[in-house]
Parts: structure tokens; sequence; C-alpha cells
């Protein structure tokens, strides 16, 4: 018979995520303003409009990084639960976690809570600050779900 995998780990890194935003943030604004330099001179209103609401909404995309919240991720032998460390007085969110984007080193994932009327939150979680953990982490992401015990069964087999 076959166990869920046990699991506790601290994520608390996350300069891979940052520098990776903060590179796509500056991409998006070189080519609006190449995009918008090579139009005639002068260029029409709408070519302006469209590459600065383009650099705008990049900047905004790099806001949320100052903002990356330490997370503890827990599993049990039945699911996940997930608590973000600066806020210890609220109650581990059980759910389930899905691998978005799995690069080897660097990770994006979805935990989707139990309950209702909570959204899911997505999770960037790097090989950085947790490579003795993180060969586990990835077993326990990427393994199938434990099957339920079938009717009449004991736990001797």
């Amino acid at each position: 018979m076959r166990t869920a995998l046990q699991l506790e780990i601290g994520v608390v890194r996350f300069c891979v995520w940052r520098s990776a935003t903060l590179a796509l943030a500056a991409i998006v604004w070189a080519v609006l303003a190449a995009w918008w330099w090579a139009h005639p001179a002068p260029a029409p209103a709408w070519v302006g409009a469209v590459a600065v609401t383009g650099m705008l909404l990049a900047a905004a995309a790099a806001l949320p990084l100052r903002s990356a919240r330490p997370f503890l991720l827990r599993r049990d032998t039945h699911q996940w639960q997930l608590s973000f460390m600066d806020d210890a007085r609220a109650a581990p969110a059980a759910g389930d976690l899905h691998v978005a984007l799995d690069l080897g080193g660097w990770l994006l994932l979805r935990f989707v809570p139990d309950a209702a009327g909570r959204g899911a939150t997505w999770l960037a979680v790097q090989r950085r600050g947790l490579e003795p953990q993180w060969h586990a982490l990835r077993c326990a992401i990427h393994a199938p779900p434990p099957k339920p015990p079938q009717a009449g069964a004991t736990a001797d087999g």
C-alpha cells in the first residue's frame, strides 16, 4: 500500500521570481518604446496611447514583487495546507496544489483552497535556499493523490 508523502517546507526567498518579472517588464518597456519611436513623426495619438498604456501595465505588473510573502507549505497524508508566515493568527488553508510551470530549479504553483469563496493563490518556489528539501518537495508535488481506502479494507492489508 502506497502512502502519501508528508512534508513541511518554508519558502522565504523570491529572487528568481522577482528578477524574471522585472526583466519581462523591462523588455515590454523597451519593445513599446522602440515601437513608438519607429513610427514616423508626428506619431498618431493612438500609438502614444497604446505605448503609454502598455508601459503603465508593465510597471503595475512589477509592483506586487515588493509584497511577495513568505509562506509555509505542508502536505499531510490527504491534502496540502498553506499558511503565510507574516500572519501567524490565521489558520492554515487546506486545498489542492497544482503545478502550473516546472522549470527544474523553479516552480510556479497554484494553490486552490477547499473553502468556498476564496480564490486561488499563485506561489513561486525556487530551488535556491531549499536545496536539502527540493527533491522531496518535487516528489510530493508530482506524486498522484493517495487512493481512498476501500470499504471493508483493514490497515493491515
